[in-house]
């Protein structure tokens, strides 16, 4: 059994958690999501479908935030077996009722490059595809205002062992948020977040608000405005595999479960 043994803390979860379906409304064409920066590993793992096995929710140059411990969403593509029906050649195709257990290894490192110190580590374990979050713990160190970091996730399986990787900046303006204060609600606050271009408090603003408001179309679809705004450029769905952009967003429409994966301390050997 993965991490046996390991006494377990709640300093923090990573949970599946539901996007929503689209119609065309687009909040803030003039906003410029990504930090300008060297394009990092935003996607992972041999194609699953039409998708790649992980992928991040975020613009492949990273991304901003106003806060000290912000939210991150990546996505799992469920694994694939070989159709039995000679006429498709044995075609590989999704499959949500097999589950391969893999573990999580969460880093969050002191600096934009890959090599970086690693100054907060955590570990976790599933075996469902889905749409995860994860919300730096309390015990994870506050990211310092402009300043650079990267989060790491490994995903380890029986069989595969693939690395994903985003860069986030803490920034703020004191009128920015005085207004995010004096928001109403999460949507509200979702709509000032995209105005400004804090990718990473949109999305999770977002998502907050249609779960507890899941009929709300216009809200689904900004979301998935914000969504297509932001990841058009990322080289696994640029050009040819644009398609493949519009498969990920219908199928995080489609997802409505929850699970938590409770996160372990990391034992230095």
């Amino acid at each position: 059994m993965i991490l046996s043994g390991i006494k377990k803390i709640a300093f923090g979860t990573i949970t599946v958690a539901a996007l929503a379906s689209s119609t065309i409304f687009v909040p803030s064409a003039f906003a410029q999501y990504g930090l300008g920066l060297s394009k990092s590993a935003g996607t992972g793992g041999a194609t699953r479908g039409s998708l790649p096995q992980i992928t991040m929710l975020v613009p492949e140059d990273g991304a901003k935030t106003v806060a000290a411990r912000p939210t991150f969403y990546w996505y799992i593509a469920p694994p694939t077996i070989a159709s039995n029906d000679s006429s498709t050649e044995s075609a590989p195709v999704p499959s949500v009722a097999v589950k391969i257990p893999f573990k999580i290894t969460v880093f969050l490192r002191d600096g934009n490059e890959k090599s970086s110190k690693s100054i907060f580590t955590a570990l976790g374990k599933g075996e469902e595809s889905g749409l995860y979050k994860l919300t730096l713990p309390e015990n994870a160190p506050e990211l310092v205002k402009g300043k650079i970091y990267r989060l790491q996730i490994r995903l380890e399986s029986p069989d595969n062992l693939i690395n994903v990787s985003t860069t986030i900046r803490r920034d703020d303006d004191t009128v920015q948020l005085k207004e995010i204060a004096s928001a109403q609600n999460d949507l509200e606050k979702a709509r000032i977040y995209v105005r400004n271009a804090y990718w990473y408090d949109a999305i999770d603003a977002y998502t907050n608000w249609l779960s507890q408001n899941p009929q709300d179309e216009v809200a689904r679809a900004e979301r998935n405005d914000l969504l297509k705004a932001g990841m058009k450029d990322n080289t696994a769905f640029s050009n040819e595999r644009q398609s493949s952009l519009m498969t990920l967003i219908h199928t995080l429409e489609e997802s409505q479960k929850a699970i938590a994966i409770v996160l372990y301390p990391k034992i230095l050997q």
